[in-house]
């Protein structure tokens, strides 16, 4: 499904920013996304969110892929380009992995990554609004370092 890029940014805003969150988890960071999109004018980012519904918790996934579109074959900046953002969210359900994809088109790296500070911004608000509550750090698995708070590491799914 074809969407405005603004609209996928709210999409997952919301989810990270409802009262029923009770957990989060971040798998890429900004600085990073920001230097392998200048290096191959690609990159992604994975959140793993955790709501409280009707007492149980459901894990939703957001995994967003980007991937500059240039015109010419040699190019002096990714920045200056467009291009294509394909975004997923999964959830488990009781039949098996549910996954809605969207995507849509940025005219520079300057307004996708406008779009990705919206996102990084609404994390780090509930992360630290969840870290108060329990008192959590930053979690270290398989050596790299990344943000959770609220989730147990069986419920992400990382391969262990």
């Amino acid at each position: 499904m074809q969407v405005e890029l603004s609209q996928i940014t709210n999409e997952i805003v919301q989810l990270i920013s409802r009262d029923n969150v009770v957990g989060l988890a971040t798998h890429r960071h900004l600085p990073h996304e920001k230097a392998i999109y200048m290096k191959h004018g690609r990159c992604g980012f994975s959140i793993d969110i955790m709501v409280e519904e009707a007492g149980s918790k459901k894990l939703y996934s957001v995994l967003v892929e980007v991937e500059a579109k240039p015109k010419k074959r040699t190019i002096e900046n990714l920045m200056e380009v467009g291009g294509k953002v394909t975004y997923y969210l999964s959830m488990k359900t009781d039949k098996g992995i549910k996954i809605t994809k969207k995507t849509s088109t940025y005219k520079n790296g300057e307004e996708l990554f406008k779009q990705v500070e919206e996102v990084r911004q609404a994390f780090y608000r509930k992360y630290r609004e969840l870290k108060m509550k329990v008192g959590a750090e930053p979690v270290k698995v398989e050596e790299e370092i990344f943000h959770m708070v609220g989730i147990e590491e069986r419920d992400l799914y990382l391969g262990v």
